[in-house]
């Protein structure tokens, strides 16, 4: 299994290997018994996934949160965009309306 292979699969079944499936488990343990990388990529996982835990779901994020990001990431107008805030920074080489 590369590193690359075991980043897939943590992303998709996350950072409890118990929750993988079997068949992947021999070789995501022997990729952690010799590397570093991927022994980082796994606390990293349980780190979010431990604080994710912590929060008690109270918390509303803003309105339109969800469109600026997507704006921000991928520089497309969506219906909430015109919210932003004038002076927010626009992404580097993406076109900002005036």
């Amino acid at each position: 299994m590369t590193e690359d292979e075991f980043r897939e699969l943590l992303d998709r079944h996350g950072g409890d290997l118990e929750r993988w499936p079997r068949a992947t488990l021999r070789e995501a343990r022997r990729l952690l018994a010799q590397s570093v990388t991927a022994q980082a990529m796994l606390d990293e996982m349980v780190a979010i996934e431990l604080a994710l835990a912590e929060t008690d779901g109270d918390e509303v994020p803003p309105d339109g949160l969800a469109d600026r990001i997507f704006e921000r990431a991928f520089g497309a107008r969506t219906a909430s965009s015109d919210a932003l805030s004038p002076d927010a920074a626009p992404v580097p080489g993406t076109i900002r309306p005036v």
